[in-house]
């Protein structure tokens, strides 16, 4: 199966509230995992590692202070408590460029982590193929451990490479937080529908507010607005499309999407001063009163659970067009995860696949969940629904009606440079070039550096 097909078949879910719904895996039992989870026993995330002692050292982006990783520190602590033949080497760092470079040091030096954090899609299929180990088996002997995934895994799996090469530890995706009050005070019930959108605009205006106020001067809002656009106009196979060349970036589709997002920044939808604007006074803004909605991720919800006026915050999923009610479900979105070295043998490689088992065990997400009050995760888990902030009940409610996720258009192409073409072009779209010269400057990078 391909990758647009595994897209179209993603479950809808990160995480059902008992008040709603209760989710299972494909084990199809969930009862083991409490509501208010203690720390996992790791003695149960796989089969006993072997006695001979060990040392494996991780790289991922959990330290520092936040709650999360102060959660990822109590888990390793745990972990080596419960298995003292296992030491744990933590070289994580949370800056996303110190990340990458310490990353690109220790595969160029051949000082690979034995596990570090992998962002899949074609930027890791080198990594995948020549420094991860492949999961896949492991996935296919412990159902009870990879049944509560949710269905993408994907992310780091490629036709023309068998196997899996990582798991996933965060989900992310895309929708909008709208203020309750003000969708009130204008008497109107929030979008269903992009062209409800539209209509909403002026009335909003009417009371000196903008309906969707957006920021693209760190350039990848724009980017995250035309994968949305595209997606709910489109389906889930115009990335792939993109890729094999049967569609191309200026044909007609693509820039009558980036026409109506130019349309909407001539109507005011999306407020003033979009490519000098940044996501920290957006988000103040919408905080404020200011705006209507806030189109963001699902990273947004512990600043807004954490604001005054969290229990008038909705979210609702990213508007489908009327004329394409079969998109209405497929929604931007994917995750981070996990991987392993292929250069592990023996006591070692044993030690290892525990370790990520336990860190990505559905336990462990209880407890993550537990010790942050809220959040998105990428396994199917009960939760009482008083134990996690306002925000994240609304999400995961939104979620309900999900039936594929995508990630970013460009995220599929080889070409490692087309991200930041595509973003810098849309912010040139937001700066004043023309929808069709902003696909065509796409279009030839493209025919350029296409191998």
């Amino acid at each position: 199966m391909n990758r647009t097909s595994k897209a179209a078949m993603l479950a809808a879910s990160a995480l059902l509230l008992t008040s709603a719904l209760s989710a299972c895996g494909s084990n199809g039992d969930n009862a083991s995992h409490s509501a208010t989870a203690s720390i996992p026993s790791a003695s149960e995330s796989s089969e006993t590692a072997k006695a001979e002692k060990v040392t494996l050292t991780i790289l991922t982006r959990n330290t520092g202070t936040s709650p999360t990783s102060i959660a990822f520190a109590g888990l390793i602590k745990k972990f080596q408590e419960e298995n003292p033949n296992i030491s744990i080497k933590d070289d994580s760092v949370n800056d996303e460029s110190a990340f990458n470079q310490k990353l690109k040091t220790s595969m160029a030096t051949g000082q690979l982590p034995d596990l570090w954090t992998t962002y899949g899609g074609e930027a890791f299929r080198d990594y995948a193929e020549n420094s991860a180990l492949d999961l896949q088996p492991y996935l296919d002997e412990d159902k009870d451990w990879s049944g509560d995934f949710l269905p993408i895994l994907d992310t780091w799996q490629y036709d023309d490479l068998p196997g899996t090469y990582g798991v996933p530890t965060e989900f992310y995706s895309n929708a909008i937080y709208y203020n309750k009050e003000l969708f009130k005070k204008i008497g109107e019930a929030p979008p269903k529908t992009i062209e409800e959108l539209q209509e909403l605009a002026p009335k909003f205006k009417e009371i000196g507010v903008d309906a969707m106020a957006i920021a693209d001067k760190e350039n990848y809002r724009g980017g995250h607005l035309l994968t949305d656009l595209s997606l709910k106009k489109f389906g889930p196979d115009k990335a792939d499309e993109l890729v094999a060349g049967t569609a191309k970036w200026n044909d007609a589709d693509m820039v009558s999407l980036l026409q109506l997002i130019k349309d909407w920044q001539d109507a005011g939808i999306l407020g003033d001063n979009i490519v000098t604007t940044d996501a920290n006074t957006i988000t103040s803004n919408f905080l404020s009163g200011k705006s209507a909605m806030l189109y963001d991720g699902s990273w947004a919800i512990g600043t807004l659970a954490a604001s005054d006026i969290a229990d008038r915050i909705g979210v609702i999923p990213f508007p489908s067009f009327s004329e394409s009610p079969d998109y209405a479900g497929t929604w931007f979105g994917g995750a981070s995860g996990y991987s392993l070295s292929k250069e592990l043998k023996g006591a070692k490689l044993d030690a290892a696949v525990k370790l990520i088992k336990f860190l990505t065990s559905t336990d462990a997400f209880q407890y993550y969940l537990e010790q942050t009050k809220g959040g998105i995760y990428p396994v199917n888990m009960s939760v009482d629904s008083g134990s996690v902030d306002p925000i994240t009940q609304e999400y995961t409610e939104a979620l309900r009606s999900s039936t594929g996720f995508k990630a970013e258009l460009y995220a599929y192409d080889p070409i490692a440079q087309l991200a930041d073409k595509v973003r810098n072009e849309v912010q040139g779209l937001f700066a004043g070039n023309t929808p069709q010269k902003t696909a065509d400057n796409i279009q030839s990078f493209i025919d350029s550096n296409r191998k």
